[in-house]
């Protein structure tokens, strides 16, 4: 199979699994909206900020060190596989001993043993985390979505037998845990690597040495998330708290829709290209094409129909949160797209300029919260995407240093679907508006249908040479003695302004 055609068949089974997934799960979060509530919701998420940000230091961290290394020696593997153990069980007491006061800072009692039934599934994810970068390596994706579709509808059963059950925001806690445990025996299951205790401690080194810098971004990332649900519930309330988690959860699903499965699918792509001695930079841009051409498009509309479609999907009660959806929607797109430069960073192993970018936009995000509290939670959500914002152009230039081209070739990438997704969203305004007396449904839905067509008619016209690398990627037939990369920038010349 060449390597255009397996990073194709990574893609789709990615995306079919993620958009699966992801529909279970907004079925289950619409279910479990209606029968928990508003402050439900956001008293989990006073007691999950922390827990959420402990997880993804440990899933996305140590272990990426195994997607960039030429070899894996048994013993690198158990090197990775016992420090992520150890942080993960630390972390885990870290947790435990920190309940209470986190509890007190909020004023809400019930948030330090929701803390502490949340912490295993911390080192379930530390277990699992090796396994799951094999997968990756190998780019065995159909394994990694059945895994996901698997541990969201387990989760999912538990989370709503409970809430019936009337267990209230437990039912929650019971969810996530489930889902975290199934994924965790399901990459084990799929994997016939197992670990051993012959460590080299050069090999710990390496890992250290790679991990603080990966460890400091993974923090920085999830301190920024994170931080307007704990500042939010602190000054606001469990009510606004809970209003600003749903709109960010219906973001997080938006973008995980749009560009997760390409994202996951770029890294070892990219990694592999760069062992292989082949054209990254070519890869990057085409990865860029097709991010922008989804991206821009999903979050307008996004935009645009977020109170019918928190309405139709979680409730009448969930209108209040529509406008903080529309300014987290431009969240959602600089997510996308920064999330895809970012693996190209990972994959070239140059992460120190990005972790202090990130400091930084943790510093300036909660300097514009603090600032905006007085004014509201639309104005909070505001000045939380101004401040990524402000220093996005700042992230271009490092990128383009790595990949050795100029930051305005990477902007200019994104000039045309960004005016293309402008004319689409006065046209689902208009369309919208003309509903307004209507049913959120027909608006839901009539919205979301005008804008496809808009836009792909659109996109025919102004943006074929992005719609012609979707189509190299599905039909291209070279093969893998020949990388498709190693010659396309000389082929193509310099079309990167569209």
């Amino acid at each position: 199979m060449s390597f255009e055609r397996k990073f194709t068949k990574g893609v789709a089974w990615m995306s079919a699994g993620g958009w699966v997934e992801q529909a279970i799960n907004f079925a289950i979060l619409a279910v479990l909206a209606r029968l928990l509530g508003v402050e439900t919701f956001g008293i989990l998420a006073m007691a999950a900020a922390l827990v959420l940000l402990v997880e993804f230091l440990v899933r996305e961290s140590v272990s990426e060190i195994l997607l960039t290394q030429d070899t894996l020696s048994p013993q690198r593997l158990n090197s990775v596989f016992w420090l992520l153990v150890a942080f993960g069980a630390g972390l885990a007491g870290l947790l435990f001993i920190a309940s209470n006061p986190i509890a007190t800072f909020y004023g809400e009692a019930q948030v330090a043993p929701l803390i502490v039934a949340l912490s295993p599934t911390v080192p379930m994810i530390a277990l699992a985390a090796v396994p799951v970068a094999l997968l990756r390596r190998e780019m065995r994706f159909r394994a990694l979505a059945l895994r996901a579709v698997c541990g969201v509808i387990a989760g999912g059963v538990v989370g709503i037998g409970m809430a019936l059950s009337g267990f209230g925001v437990w039912s929650l806690a019971g969810q996530r845990v489930t889902q975290v445990g199934v994924n965790a025996i399901m990459a084990w299951a799929a994997v016939s690597w197992r670990p051993g205790l012959s460590v080299s401690f050069t090999h710990i080194g390496e890992v250290l040495h790679f991990g603080h810098r990966i460890i400091g971004l993974r923090a920085a990332e999830l301190v920024a998330v994170q931080m307007p649900s704990v500042i939010i519930g602190a000054t606001l309330g469990p009510i606004q708290a809970g209003l600003f988690s749903i709109a960010w959860r219906a973001v997080e699903i938006a973008s995980f829709l749009v560009t997760t499965p390409l994202r996951m699918v770029a890294h070892p792509a990219l990694s592999q290209v760069m062992r292989d001695g082949a054209n990254a930079t070519a890869l990057l841009l085409d990865i860029m094409r097709i991010t922008g051409l989804v991206a821009f498009p999903a979050f307008a509309g996004l935009a645009l129909l977020s109170e019918p479609a928190l309405t139709v999907l979680f409730g009448q009660k969930w209108a209040a949160a529509a406008p903080v959806l529309s300014i987290l929607s431009v969240f959602g797109l600089y997510l996308c797209i920064e999330k895809v430069q970012q693996t190209y960073c990972l994959a070239a192993g140059r992460v120190g300029i990005l972790a202090l970018l990130a400091w930084c936009e943790v510093g300036l995000s909660i300097t514009l919260i603090y600032l905006t509290v007085p004014f509201g939670l639309p104005a909070v959500t505001a000045g939380f995407v101004v401040a990524f914002l402000v220093l996005w152009p700042l992230r271009f230039r490092n990128l383009a240093a790595i990949a050795n081209l100029k930051a305005g070739t990477l902007m200019r990438l994104h000039i045309a679907p960004f005016f293309l997704a402008a004319i689409m969203a006065a046209g689902v305004y208009l369309v919208s508006h003309q509903l307004a007396e209507t049913s959120g449904l027909i608006v839901l839905v009539t919205g979301t249908l005008s804008g496809l067509v808009l836009f792909a008619g659109l996109a025919f016209f102004f943006l074929r040479d992005r719609l012609e690398v979707l189509r190299s990627f599905i039909r291209q037939k070279v093969p893998a003695s020949k990388p498709r990369y190693t010659t396309l920038l000389e082929t193509r010349g310099e079309k990167d302004s569209n």
